[in-house]
């Protein structure tokens, strides 16, 4: 019995296997009958979009930079508390790299 294609409306590479129709993870095993499915498919002439697109790529590599700044500024706010407590001066290392931060982050 031939594998039926037509329940395939998008396919999209997904770590070891495929996201198929934008809901269902299938894996790349031979032995699954929705993987022979996607497998025919392909077969087809038919090609599965990118795990991610270039605009999925700049937006996670942004989110990293951000979650990284944001930890950055985090650890070194207790320079201002002191500041603000004590008036003694944040160090001006600490400061050009908190700007720095700042301005990294989107």
């Amino acid at each position: 019995m031939a594998n039926s294609t037509a329940w395939i409306t998008s396919c999209k590479l997904q770590g070891d296997g495929w996201l198929v129709n934008g809901t269902m993870c299938v894996p790349n095993d031979p032995a699954n009958t929705d993987c022979a499915d996607v497998l025919a498919w392909i077969e087809e002439g038919n090609t599965p979009s990118p795990e991610f697109t270039d605009a999925e790529i700049a937006t996670n590599a942004q989110a990293v930079i951000n979650a990284t700044n944001q930890a950055y500024l985090a650890s070194t706010d207790w320079y201002a508390s002191r500041k603000a407590e004590t008036g003694e001066a944040i160090p001006d290392d600490v400061l050009t790299l908190r700007a720095a931060a700042r301005l990294a982050i989107t």
